[in-house]
């Protein structure tokens, strides 16, 4: 017995200045407020659109989608920034933890205003920018509105793989249930359930390259509203999206940018995203978490370009025309680079040509023959061209700028982002774009 209690006292001895240290430790240092972005004298409406992890109307569920749509009603542009979920921020009159909780926090600790002005007043203090919308769906609203659009179209550039329930209907905490499906490169029709793959995989790619696939998304939405007029019977199309959403944006506030909206191509919408080493670094909390570490001077230049380029003139460029001629022999190869030029602000269009000379490499035929700030050499950085690939051909009667020819070796090439492909020869019959 006596032994008994000299162990017991021992690690008393032992655990006890643990514990005093536990409960003295020095508190997470708070970092000051960010300076808010400066919109100038712009006319600028930003929307902050949120996508919630969760089915359970009563679980307000982590945000795993943050994306900010800055719309510049002066100067007729829109850009959109992808906020990174495990950014670790100061969620104001909380504590330091990912962005991705404070919309939760706000809900579950009935704070003032709820999760929505926790995670407003969260944006506002960590990156600077002033939230006037937001627009919040989980699961369900998300696959409701993919599958009353019809389905939407994305051209996949880099394969991904990763496990996919063999079957919706299919009990989806069941191991059993799951197969690895792998999405190859092509234009893919997506119904809800795959759209909502698309997102949320993560298994051979980054949580910024998950940003990057849900602008995808939005830019599919986007052109389906565009493409099937959509914006003409806006009444009945804002009951099918406010159906499976909750936003503050009313009919009236919409309609107020359907003159911008009915001008804007899909081209003129500029995209960002934070990149790893620049705008935010990998580390570990003083919890032991994961997390994104935010570089704010890289962080506030990026969203200064995003509200407000510092060049008038940056706003609405001259975008190039490109045509593009599907060389290599596979089905939709050629609207998949169409896309990624488009991306980065090209005009594109797909001719219907015989380009079998161009079967296996592209090839850029350049029309304008200009040299001082030539586009030439981030279309040839994009699409993966060689000067040997490069024809100058200046034509001042063009219908076009360039024309791209798309060869068989570019589904190989396409990849140009944060995603791990596997060996040409492990791509198999798994699944087929279509659509």
């Amino acid at each position: 017995m006596y032994r008994l209690a000299c162990i017991i006292i021992s690690l008393l001895v032992l655990v006890s200045p643990l514990a005093a240290q536990d409960n003295t430790a020095t508190p997470e240092p708070i970092p000051d407020a960010v300076p808010l972005i400066d919109e100038g004298n712009q006319d600028i409406i930003n929307v902050l659109l949120i996508g919630a992890a969760t089915n359970n109307v009563n679980n307000p569920g982590l945000t795993d989608s943050l994306m900010v749509v800055s719309i510049n009603r002066t100067a007729g542009a829109v850009s959109v920034v992808s906020i990174p979920r495990d950014l670790y921020v100061y969620l104001p009159g909380l504590d330091m933890e990912k962005i991705n909780t404070a919309y939760f926090y706000g809900e579950n600790n009935r704070m003032d205003g709820g999760g929505f002005k926790v995670l407003l007043d969260t944006v506002r203090y960590n990156l600077g920018l002033n939230i006037d919308y937001y627009v919040r769906v989980n699961f369900t609203g998300f696959g409701d509105i993919i599958d009353a659009l019809g389905g939407i179209s994305i051209t996949v550039d880099c394969v991904i793989r990763d496990w996919k329930l063999k079957s919706p209907e299919m009990d989806k905490s069941v191991a059993e249930n799951y197969e690895i499906f792998t999405m190859g490169v092509g234009r893919w029709l997506m119904d809800s359930e795959l759209a909502l793959w698309y997102v949320r995989s993560r298994k051979t790619s980054s949580d910024l390259d998950r940003g990057r696939r849900q602008q995808d998304v939005l830019r599919a939405v986007w052109r389906k509203i565009r493409s099937s007029n959509m914006l003409e019977s806006l009444p009945q199309t804002w009951n099918v999206l406010t159906e499976n959403v909750i936003t503050n944006i009313t009919l009236t506030d919409v309609a107020s940018m359907l003159p911008l909206a009915l001008t804007l191509e899909t081209s003129d919408i500029r995209y960002f995203t934070f990149r790893q080493l620049h705008e935010v670094m990998n580390d570990v909390s003083p919890k032991g978490q994961s997390v994104l570490m935010p570089q704010r001077e890289a962080i506030a230049e990026l969203l200064q370009q995003v509200v407000l380029p510092p060049n008038a003139s940056q706003i609405k460029p001259h975008h190039p025309t490109i045509a593009i001629v599907n060389a290599s022999g596979m089905p939709t190869l050629d609207l998949v680079a169409a896309d990624r030029l488009e991306l980065e602000g090209f005009k594109t269009i797909v001719l219907e040509e015989d380009g079998t000379q161009y079967r296996q490499y592209d090839h850029i035929i350049d029309y304008t023959g200009a040299t001082k700030g030539s586009p030439l050499p981030q279309i040839q950085k994009l699409l993966r061209v060689t000067d040997d690939g490069i024809e100058i051909l200046p034509d001042p009667n063009r219908d076009y700028d360039y024309k791209v020819y798309i060869g068989s070796m570019y589904q190989y090439w396409s990849c140009t982002r944060d995603v791990i492909q596997p060996k040409p020869d492990e791509v198999t019959a798994t699944a087929t774009p279509g659509g």
